[in-house]
């Protein structure tokens, strides 16, 4: 499951300026100017750890060091590449910038939002200008805290910087990896956001014009809206109806309770007996991994030998099994041995693609869905043109965008469909995904071939707001 968190709070401020830009939906970054004109800006923003932290500590997600944190915004330059290097024309004329570096630091206390919108108070023909001196701004966090120091650091940033990103061209879109600074939020370190800026040597830079680069920020309205994207590098592929000899293989236990996923007191110990009761090995509770909620695996390999041999019937029995307190009998489950020589094709046949035929449940097709909800999409591979007769393969992805004119933006990248035991699925955490139409593309990868059937499903999602954000 991939989880995406969106910015609770951001704002633009200004060098040695009291300006609020707390709900302008186009952060400003820009520096430059000489003399008396000289400045530059920095962005700031927070999300909240909140719903990351629930899956982390309840399991869903229970290995820290499987996660990837990503934070994302669109260059407003990436949707038309004739705005390379070309001037803003907005009231403080800007050059749009090219060959810079991106930086991203810490803030070390609470700040506002703040409600302002324009950068300086610019004549404009008609209408009025929305310019707030509130803050948070270039001095102050909040109405009664300034900054420790102005603009939240003063100084050298190389100490505390969490990533860094150069731009060639100035369009590019930004995707810095942070996974390291959020996993600390996750295991109990302060959250009071970052800031994103020019590297130090930029923001001290004279230039006949001011260099500008602008991102979508968290009130642009639109599915450019900026996130930081939570991706976990376990998946479920159960070998259990499929164990070949010779190859690694993977065994899991799942348990539910009233049929909801649910983790054990403890990690559960295994052992695997042949098909004469004899012990082949047995695995204590370090060597048992939990996958995610209510999920636990082992990895085993069977050797060909004279007592190992095909259609052989092993059994894993799993004890230490307490859940809430309450202690459950051993579960014993079983599994038959494979040839080897159809894993290990090794010879003069060269083996066809599988065509394979998808069936998607768990969403209706164009269902309009509350966003919030966690859903569960289950893929059946079938041999084409039939109905009961399953096509097994090991690579199923699946990939979500949006359609905009002719376009499809990506949300979430090809990700492995998980390969339980009696089912293929993926889980679909809607909180994740703007109010929007989605697509679900599956794409199968059998003997070099790569099939992708376009539009498996698609769906709505809707949103609830509250009566201040309704109009």
């Amino acid at each position: 499951m991939v989880v995406k968190t969106y910015f609770d709070k951001n704002n633009t401020i200004i060098l040695n300026s009291f300006t609020n830009t707390g709900r302008n939906p186009v952060t400003e970054l820009y520096y430059g100017g000489s003399d008396a004109d000289q400045q530059f800006t920095r962005y700031l923003f927070f999300f909240d750890v909140t719903r990351l932290k629930a899956y982390y500590t309840g399991s869903t997600f229970p290995d820290i060091t499987k996660f990837t944190h990503t934070l994302k915004m669109t260059n407003t330059g990436s949707l038309d590449k004739a705005l390379l290097g070309q001037d803003t024309n907005t009231c403080i004329n800007k050059e749009r910038s090219t060959s810079f570096d991106l930086i991203l630091f810490p803030i070390t206390q609470f700040w506002e939002e703040g409600i302002g919108y324009d950068y300086e108070d610019c004549a404009y023909v008609a209408g009025q200008t929305a310019l707030n001196v509130t803050p948070a701004n270039w001095f102050s966090a909040t109405t009664l805290s300034a900054w420790t120091q102005a603009g939240t650091f003063t100084g050298a940033t190389s100490g505390i910087t969490i990533a860094t990103q150069h731009f060639s061209l100035g369009n590019e879109n930004l995707e810095m990896n942070i996974t390291g600074y959020v996993n600390g939020l996750l295991t109990g370190n302060t959250n009071n956001g970052l800031v994103l800026a020019y590297q130090q040597e930029y923001e001290e830079l004279e230039t006949e014009q001011y260099q500008y680069v602008g991102f979508f920020t968290r009130h642009t309205q639109s599915i450019y809206e900026p996130y930081v994207e939570t991706t976990y590098s376990d998946y479920i592929h159960d070998d259990r109806h499929d164990f070949y000899l010779d190859k690694p293989n993977k065994l899991y236990l799942y348990v539910n309770l009233g049929g909801t996923p649910t983790n054990l007191d403890t990690l559960p110990s295994v052992v695997i007996n042949d098909s004469e009761g004899n012990v082949f090995s047995a695995y204590t509770p370090s060597a048992v991994t939990q996958v995610t909620k209510g999920v636990y695996s082992i990895d085993i390999i069977v050797p060909t030998t004279n007592d190992n041999t095909p259609d052989m019937m092993f059994n894993d029995t799993w004890s230490g099994i307490t859940i809430n307190g309450i202690n459950r009998p051993n579960i014993t489950l079983d599994f038959a041995l494979k040839d080897s020589m159809s894993w290990y094709n090794i010879g003069d046949n060269s083996y066809l693609p599988k065509k394979v035929g998808i069936v998607a449940s768990g969403i209706q097709r164009g269902e309009r869905i509350k966003r919030g909800d966690i859903r569960k999409v289950i893929i059946q591979t079938k041999i084409p043109y039939t109905v009961n007769q399953e096509q097994k393969v090991d690579n199923v992805e699946y990939r979500l965008y949006v359609k905009e004119g002719r376009n499809e933006l990506t949300i979430i990248d090809y990700q492995p469909v998980e390969m339980a035991n009696n089912h293929n699925y993926f889980l679909l955490d809607t909180l994740s995904f703007l109010p929007n139409t989605y697509y679900v593309d599956i794409r199968v990868t059998s003997n070099l071939e790569v099939s992708t059937l376009a539009e498996v499903l698609y769906f709505d999602i809707t949103s609830l707001s509250e009566l201040r954000y309704s109009q």
